[in-house]
């Protein structure tokens, strides 16, 4: 934050007569609307900012300490001034209500990685502070109770350069700043996902073929079947058996560190066993990984259509996935949980596990995931719907599409994740 730029902002304040409201809408982001217009104090540790009359949602409601002394006293106040030195605005209102009237503050100090916004009374006592800086921390100790100490004055070395509309300024800045930030956190998450990818397609390309498994299969058998009738050959510490088979070739059989020699076709009848299984088996551990690979394309191409911050944090990534959600992925969205079939086991999980209110969502005459809101209300909002809604088109593989929704208790299963459905509505959205 540029001091010269504050000095000016401060002028502009000064010309307001009210808060109308004062809340924080993000983790680092407040809100203060003086008369008509929104300004927006970006508190980000070492690049801090203000906005003017931006376009910004609300992120979650927040309720810690500061943010309810921050509406209380704020909310509906009387601007009385608004000063600024070097890095630091302090926006001093008369707040009323029924029972008192008081002056209080808020300082914003855009000073670093101390950058703060700290509520003062009108002896600069601290009432609360967005950021609590204890002696372990700082010299100078900011928490509720304490007098602030004053920063030592610095000089202050900036360029200084004319602004024609600070609010375009301001506005301008944000856009290039948002998007800075949008652009790395899907970069992040866009290489999370590469590296779960890459993993996937690793395993993929190293199963071993059918035709393979089942000549490993043959030869293991082959295996027990000649040592077993060739035990008294083998000597003590031999580590290969070489015999002839029973068609009179020549064989060598490679003798592992058994405790027990006579366990020899045990073990190899075990491995026969195991190979020939596993060749069965490999239509499905094929499918599993392919259809995982779907579901990682899809959720990147939902990272790479997410227009704001507020999409992408819905969309983050579990720092450890637990081993019984491999087949579900978790999404959060303001107070709901939002889970989604990444495969058909997924999707049956989640018919099963499943409550009667819960939402269930997908895409119309298509196959497809699954999704199902966690919902112990008596109706959704529009914004969790269509966000739903969003998310079975994009793990359908579309890019838009028609959505049914209704309750879980209108869905019934006929077969595995095949389902039928009544008493439901229809949305058309597209990423």
């Amino acid at each position: 934050m540029k001091a010269f730029i504050l000095e000016k902002i401060a002028r502009r304040i000064n010309s307001y007569k009210f808060v109308k409201r004062a809340l924080r809408v993000d983790e680092n982001l407040i809100l203060m609307q003086f008369d008509n217009e929104k300004y927006y104090f970006d508190l980000t540790k070492g690049k801090g900012d203000i906005y003017i009359d931006i376009d910004y949602p609300l992120v979650k409601k927040f309720k810690a300490p500061f943010d309810i002394v921050l509406e209380k006293k704020f909310t509906k106040s009387e601007i009385v001034e608004a000063k600024a030195f070097e890095r630091i605005l302090t926006i001093t209102v008369r707040s009323k209500n029924r029972f008192k009237e008081e002056i209080v503050k808020i300082r914003f100090e855009f000073t670093g990685r101390y950058t703060n916004a700290i509520i003062l009374d009108k002896e600069d006592m601290i009432i609360e502070s967005l950021r609590h800086i204890t002696e372990n921390i700082s010299s100078r100790v900011v928490k509720p109770g304490v007098k602030l100490p004053l920063l030592e004055k610095r000089e202050i070395k900036e360029e200084v350069f004319e602004i024609d509309d600070l609010v375009k300024y301001t506005e301008e800045l944000f856009a290039k700043k948002y998007n800075e930030r949008l652009n790395q956190k899907k970069s992040s998450l866009l290489n999370k996902i590469e590296k779960k990818l890459n993993e996937l397609r690793r395993k993929l390309d190293s199963l071993e073929s059918e035709e393979k498994l089942i000549e490993k299969s043959q030869k293991y058998k082959k295996y027990a079947d000649v040592a077993m009738a060739n035990l008294h050959l083998i000597k003590p510490y031999q580590k290969v058996l070489k015999t002839h088979d029973f068609e009179g070739e020549e064989l060598e059989i490679p003798l592992p560190p058994l405790k027990n020699i006579n366990q020899i076709g045990n073990y190899y009848y075990r491995l026969s066993k195991k190979a020939k299984k596993k060749a069965e088996n490999l239509h499905i551990e094929k499918k599993h990984l392919t259809q995982r690979l779907e579901f990682l394309e899809n959720y990147k191409k939902l990272i790479l259509k997410a227009k704001n911050l507020s999409d992408l944090k819905t969309y983050s990534i579990p720092k450890k996935e637990k081993k019984e959600d491999e087949n579900v992925a978790k999404f959060y969205f303001d107070d709901y949980m939002i889970l989604v079939g990444k495969n058909e086991s997924g999707n049956i999980k989640l018919l099963k596990s499943s409550s009667a209110n819960d939402l269930w969502v997908h895409i119309k005459n298509r196959p497809g995931a699954h999704v199902i809101v966690k919902n112990n209300k008596l109706s959704l909002n529009d914004d969790i719907i269509k966000k739903a809604a969003q998310m079975a088109v994009a793990f359908s593989g579309q890019e838009e599409g028609e959505v049914d929704y209704t309750k879980r208790k209108f869905v019934k299963v006929k077969e595995g994740a095949k389902v039928e459905y009544g008493k439901y509505n229809t949305i058309k959205v597209r990423l």
